[in-house]
């Protein structure tokens, strides 16, 4: 997760004593869940091209590469439509719903009957019906003067099984009909006329020590009634637990009505209240929605990279694979200890906080495991002078410079030092060999190189540069000698920051190719990832002066390692039995209180039969068979097997002679190595106990685990991790932001 990208002239105007104004708009989807889950084209009166996608319209996915067909006013030349491949069983991008015939139906059934919905949005693509009828269980509905390829209507499509939607007219004449996207119910819509307040409290632990977490409350007006209960035409009676909710914050930079909006705050329904004068909706995020269990840890000599067991865990909780990123990162860390039975998302928090690894869910909603540290680097340089020390640039020391023949660059504050004609060189960074013509240009470009022992991604690069800074540099990023981004940078600032993502790469190659006439690349140093040029200072504290606490010191922090091995005993013991009453075909799942192995069920029954469909370490499925149909039993069973026995130890590190003792305990944990990488993260944010508790003026461009610096003295400014962030609006915003210093 990084800060939301915004323009330099929201960053300078948002910087103003008396800001310009903001604006809030709001949407609040109505879904059918039941009806969206259940919905389907797979109906034998549907005839669709080979090249449609029956599913994809039901699930939110966007159609982005398509294809020029036979029909009038349709296809065009101007390199933005596709041909479709020769052989019908090619694999095709995705086109959505796309009939066979021109002007075709497309049935769309639920499988199920009785169901209430209220109102439709359907994206029809740029060629749609001007007029159609929709037609359900109950009677038809038709529609004209349609002008908008998605089409919203509130209308309620009572006790329905399916929908017919027929064309009659389309905006290109003889066109097939199309479904991009189909919603089974419409999106509210709210504006700063509405919106009475809104609220907005974000939370994620820097080490993942908890579950993130996101809380919205909006409040709205409701003198029209439009949420009431006995309104027969309100929304709030098809309103479901689970809804999404965005709201968008714009601004108007230059005072002159064009708005700058910027990603939406994205929460989901949890319960609201209305009453003659207000409505209230409260939302919270998608790991708050996500209740299932993971029961398929396993024990496993041959290890799993913790990538694997992520993407097993989040596949297993029904998480789609372009909802989540991981950071390949993983692919490299082996665990052999079985997850216990959990939550889906305290399973993830287990693989992010073994992995060293932040877990976060962005604004849309995608789960994020991303690396929290920096891999271990080299820096060097064939252009440099006697003097110079590239590999400064990458280490957090304070470092000095030497007065130099060099267009603005040397000064007479004491700031720096003559070179020593006995070569005995302080402290300095970067500083280039070759210096800059009349024209700025060099004869052989200045080139820094970057290696990382593991690829590596990062939000933000900083570069700090003495006295002077290029006009002109190019950045080159390489992952197994391949390119992976490429990035020009002009008219640098002394301390300028890239803030924007970078892909993975294990290899950084920088190319300075213009300065100032007559000038040296003079660098002090690289900060990666550890980025911002967002200051906290009197203007955004307004006054509040920050609260700061310094925790107790740490004495000593201990990981528990534990490892499991095969018991090694002859005889099986039983680990679980019961009696259920089940009919024929029935699986029951049961659970064991310690990691097992070597799975046998029994029952007492002679004429029924009980297998074993899946196993893992804490968890198997039964079914039983040999049940009379339409009748019941109660059926004893036994599980027998083996235990592993687990042996825990600690690797410990002592920090400090007075102090807590820190234990931390993560069940994937089994040897010194990973122990070690552990320690070694969680010292570099326990013993940096200071925090901080502040209100500032508020910015909807903040997010938890942001990066800032902290104005502290007239001097002085700390950088700080955002841990909690809090935003609220009624007409201008105002926040409180609970931070940690990072060094």
């Amino acid at each position: 997760m990084k800060m939301q990208q915004v323009s330099k002239a929201y960053k300078s105007s948002m910087k103003q004593t008396f800001r310009n104004i903001g604006y809030i708009k709001a949407y609040i989807g109505v879904v059918n869940a039941e009806a969206q889950k259940r919905a389907s084209a797979l109906d034998e009166r549907n005839t669709f091209t080979h090249y449609s996608n029956l599913q994809k319209p039901f699930d939110s996915y966007e159609v982005d590469h398509q294809y020029a067909t036979a029909e009038q006013d349709f296809a065009r030349v101007d390199g933005t439509m596709y041909f479709l491949p020769e052989h019908e069983y090619a694999e095709f991008f995705n086109q959505g719903i796309v009939t066979q015939d021109i002007l075709g139906t497309v049935y769309i059934v639920f499988n199920f009957s009785g169901l209430d919905i209220k109102g439709l949005t359907i994206d029809f693509g740029e060629c749609y019906p001007v007029e159609f009828t929709i037609e359900n269980d109950l009677g038809v509905h038709s529609y004209s003067g349609n002008d908008q390829a998605k089409w919203v209507t509130e209308d309620v499509f009572e006790d329905t099984s399916w929908l017919k939607i027929t064309p009659i007219k389309m905006v290109n004449g003889e066109g097939r009909l199309r479904i991009q996207q189909f919603i089974c119910g419409i999106s509210n819509t709210f504006t700063d006329k509405e919106i009475q307040s809104f609220s907005y409290k974000d939370y994620v632990s820097p080490i993942t020590e908890s579950l993130p977490s996101q809380d919205m409350t909006l409040t709205v007006d409701n003198k029209k009634l439009y949420y009431n209960a006995d309104n027969p035409e309100s929304t709030i009676g098809f309103m479901e637990i689970g809804q999404e909710i965005q709201v968008y914050f714009g601004y108007d930079v230059q005072n002159d009505g064009i708005i700058e909006w910027l990603s939406p705050f994205t929460a989901y329904l949890k319960k609201w209240q209305a009453d003659d004068e207000t409505a209230k909706f409260t939302a919270t995020d998608r790991f708050d929605n996500m209740t299932g269990k993971y029961y398929r840890g396993l024990v496993r000599a041959e290890g799993i990279s913790l990538y694997d067991l992520a993407v097993d865990v989040l596949t297993d909780a029904q998480v789609e694979e372009r909802e989540y990123f991981i950071d390949p990162y993983l692919k490299n860390v082996t665990v052999y200890n079985p997850i216990p039975v959990m939550k889906h998302t305290e399973a993830l928090q287990l693989i992010a906080n073994a992995g060293r690894c932040v877990l976060t869910q962005s604004r849309e909603k995608k789960i994020s495991i991303r690396s929290s540290f920096v891999p271990d680097m080299t820096a060097g340089s064939i252009d440099q002078t006697s003097f110079s020390k590239v590999e400064n640039i990458l280490k957090d020391t304070e470092l000095f410079g030497y007065a130099m023949a060099s267009t603005d660059y040397s000064v007479v504050d004491e700031t720096l030092l003559f070179v020593p004609e006995d070569e005995t060189y302080v402290d300095v960074g970067y500083v280039s060999a070759s210096v800059s013509d009349e024209n700025g240009e060099f004869a052989e470009a200045p080139v820094i190189v970057v290696k990382m022992e593991s690829a590596y991604s990062c939000f933000g690069l900083a570069f700090y540069f003495r006295n002077t800074a290029p006009t002109e540099f190019l950045l080159q990023t390489f992952n197994n000698d391949e390119p992976v981004d490429q990035i020009i940078v002009e008219d640098a600032q002394l301390e300028e920051v890239l803030d924007q993502e970078l892909g993975l790469f294990d290899e950084l190659v920088i190319t300075f190719s213009k300065a100032s006439p007559g000038s040296r690349i003079t660098l002090d140093r690289i900060c990666f990832g550890d980025a911002t040029d967002y200051l906290l200072d009197d203007r955004e504290l307004i006054g509040n002066s920050p609260v700061g606490t310094k925790e107790e010191k740490i004495k000593a922090i201990s990981i528990q390692k534990t490892i499991y091995l095969e018991s090694g005993e002859n005889e099986t013991k039983t680990l679980t039995s019961g009696t259920v009453s089940v009919v024929n075909g029935q699986e029951v799942e049961v659970t064991f209180s310690k990691a097992s192995y070597g799975l046998e069920v029994s029952v007492e029954q002679e004429n029924i039969t009980c297998d074993i469909v899946e196993s893992y370490s804490y968890f198997a499925r039964l079914r039983f068979t040999g049940i009379e149909e339409g009748e019941s039993a109660n059926v004893k069973y036994s599980i027998n097997g083996y235990e592993y026995e687990s042996f825990t130890s600690l690797y410990t590190v002592q920090h400090d002679t007075t102090g807590k003792e820190k234990m931390w305990k993560n069940a994937l944990i089994s040897d010194d190595e990973m122990a070690a990488d552990l320690q070694e993260w969680l010292a570099s944010y326990f013993l940096n106990g200071l925090s901080y508790d502040f209100k500032y003026r508020g910015d909807p461009r903040v997010d938890a685990n942001d990066l800032f610096y902290l104005q502290r003295r007239e001097e002085e400014r700390v950088l700080i991790r955002a841990h909690e962030t809090q935003l609220t609006y009624n007409g201008a915003w105002s926040g409180r932001m609970k931070a940690r210093r990072k060094r």
